[in-house]
């Protein structure tokens, strides 16, 4: 039987080759290193060798479309859609090969040449900044360019107001200005069907005037609305003023609009004056607002009046000012309607010791009161109170119906008639203190 090979001491000796290499003429092995690395810096530095890069998103653009347009020609269609970003592969040395960006390629569709309206197919010319390289290829290579004729036409604005301003602020809509028209240039088959603009204001929270340009939207004869992206140049905008005022509510002074109120007819005097509506509306500068606490009216004559009077008067509009009405809008009449309540005098008598009656007393019975007398006032128009007499006024207790014993009933003055009592303010007073009821006692008669 032959002996298995002891692979022990081959294994053994592979090691110590190996920690041999690494460990012994170190400094010969550094040296080698660093000479390949400069042996690899000059191959790089002084040989320069190539490769090829492949560059992708390279933005294009038009060359020579100020001529184009000076032809009275122009690019119809979505110029992102024409204007695609493209793929270029460029032959590039090692060394610019990480510096090679999109941003070191032009690519460019030329225009120069195309003298009529038509379809066609250009190629596109992408082209390297000095240095970086040559380019090898480009992707796609062709772009599809519509050419129209570049047209003009006049359209009318049309204005949509949307929102409301701030609360206590008012927009004067009477007094604005928008531009009424605008002109879109750009290609024949596009242009003929815009039939109008629109421009959309949005008062929203305003609190200032307005006076700045608004974006427009453009429309077809369907009321379709068509892209921007169909005009030559920049997209036309509108012009719009509105003036924006602080609103302010005051109370209308109509008492101190009036004359002769002290020369009213004999024995009369104001009781009360009123108007509607008891406030107005101001607008203006919020300089001028802030004077103005309350507007009078013209004049009013109530001199020799001795009745209730119902009259027109017009409110003096502050300067500055305008009214307005509850929906918004500028008030055209600013006549008011003014009540004059003028009434005759009243004056006060007393009736000192005026004697209780008692009213309705049953056969059979006898009344006994714990006042017999009180002192009565009465209060009302001077010639109704001048005229009375003592004989005309009875305080009166009503016992009617009611049979022996105690109560306390309610006192009640009876003067002239009965319109006159219902007219006329009277109380009861027994020395000082107020007296409303008495305390009757009914017994029978002995």
């Amino acid at each position: 039987m032959k002996n298995n090979p002891d692979f022990t001491g081959i294994w053994k000796r592979i090691v110590a080759a190996i920690r041999g290499f690494c460990t012994k003429n170190l400094v010969i092995k550094v040296v080698a290193l660093l000479f390949a690395i400069l042996l690899w810096g000059y191959v790089l530095t002084d040989l320069k060798p190539y490769r090829t890069k492949t560059v992708t998103n390279v933005a294009t653009s038009f060359e020579g479309e100020a001529e184009l347009l000076a032809q009275g020609l122009c690019v119809r269609g979505d110029r992102a859609e024409i204007l695609r970003n493209v793929t270029v592969q460029v032959r590039t040395q090692v060394t610019n090969y990480a510096a090679l960006t999109a941003n070191q390629i032009n690519a460019t569709i030329s225009l120069r040449n195309i003298s009529e309206p038509r379809v066609y197919e250009l190629p596109i010319n992408p082209t390297v900044t000095s240095g970086y390289g040559v380019v090898q290829s480009v992707s796609p290579s062709v772009a599809t360019v519509e050419i129209d004729t570049l047209v003009r036409k006049t359209v009318p604005v049309t204005p949509v107001i949307t929102g409301e301003v701030s609360e206590g602020y008012w927009a004067d809509m009477d007094n604005c200005s928008i531009t009424q028209y605008i002109d879109v240039e750009g290609p024949k088959t596009d242009i003929e069907q815009v039939r109008r603009a629109e421009c959309v204001i949005d008062l929203s929270g305003r609190t200032s005037s307005i006076f700045s340009t608004f974006e427009v939207l453009l429309y077809d004869e369907e009321d379709n609305v068509m892209s921007s992206d169909i005009l030559v140049g920049t997209t036309p905008s509108a012009t719009v003023r509105i003036p924006i005022y602080p609103v302010k509510t005051v109370e209308i002074d109509a008492k101190g609009s009036l004359e002769g109120a002290d020369t009213l007819a004999t024995n009369h005097e104001l009781f009360d004056v009123s108007v509607t509506p008891e406030t107005v509306r101001l607008v203006g500068e919020q300089s001028v607002l802030d004077t103005i606490d309350s507007v009078k009216l013209d004049t009013i004559n109530v001199s020799g009046l001795s009745e209730l009077t119902i009259v027109k008067s017009e409110i003096i509009i502050p300067a500055g000012t305008r009214l307005l009405d509850e929906a918004g809008k500028l008030e055209d009449d600013n006549t008011v309607s003014v009540t004059v309540d003028i009434r005759e005098s009243t004056s006060e008598r007393v009736f000192e010791q005026m004697a209780i009656e008692v009213e309705g007393l049953g056969d059979g019975l006898s009344a006994t009161l714990d006042v017999y007398a009180v002192d009565l006032h009465v209060e009302g128009r001077v010639s109704l109170v001048s005229i009375l007499k003592r004989s005309d006024i009875r305080v009166l207790v009503d016992v009617t119906n009611l049979s022996a014993g105690e109560y306390d009933l309610d006192l009640f003055a009876l003067i002239r008639d009965e319109e006159s009592t219902v007219e006329l303010q009277t109380s009861l007073f027994s020395g000082d203190a107020p007296v409303t009821t008495v305390h009757v006692t009914l017994r029978p008669s002995s």
